[in-house]
């Protein structure tokens, strides 16, 4: 599917414009970027904003999660943004996440301690979302 970014939620939700005026809301596959409030949250939507905000972009999906989401991998100006969250140090891979690919780019972000593996005591977004710090 292809839409037009009309909103973009956090650094790994968007909302997306189709034909005929329908907006779909579209979760980012294989990825968990901070949340509202922890570090680097909003420099992570910040991100992902000057990415795909205004723009069109193609999503593959397979399905929707249990909140009516579109779990989809999303592609711009040539770009996976999945990927690139995660290369650039501002999105974990998502904790059940079997993407080896994934695994890699997050350990080398690790490794070059980008954006938030610069922090030490940097909490994945789904251990923060359950309470454990």
């Amino acid at each position: 599917m292809t839409g037009k970014v009309v909103k973009v939620l956090d650094g790994d939700t968007i909302v997306i414009l189709l034909s005929g005026n329908k907006q779909e809301r579209i979760r980012l596959l294989d990825i968990d970027a901070p949340e509202k409030g922890q570090p680097f949250g909003d420099k992570s939507k910040q991100y992902l904003s000057d990415m795909v905000a205004g723009k069109t972009v193609r999503i593959e999906y397979k399905e929707r999660d249990q909140y009516g989401r579109i779990l989809g991998t999303v592609f711009v100006d040539g770009k996976i943004v999945n990927e690139e969250m995660v290369k650039v140090g501002l999105a974990w891979q998502y904790y059940y996440s079997k993407n080896k690919r994934f695994a890699e780019f997050e350990a080398e972000a690790k490794r070059k301690r980008l954006n938030i593996f610069s922090d030490p005591n940097a909490i994945n977004p789904y251990l923060y979302r359950r309470g454990i710090k």
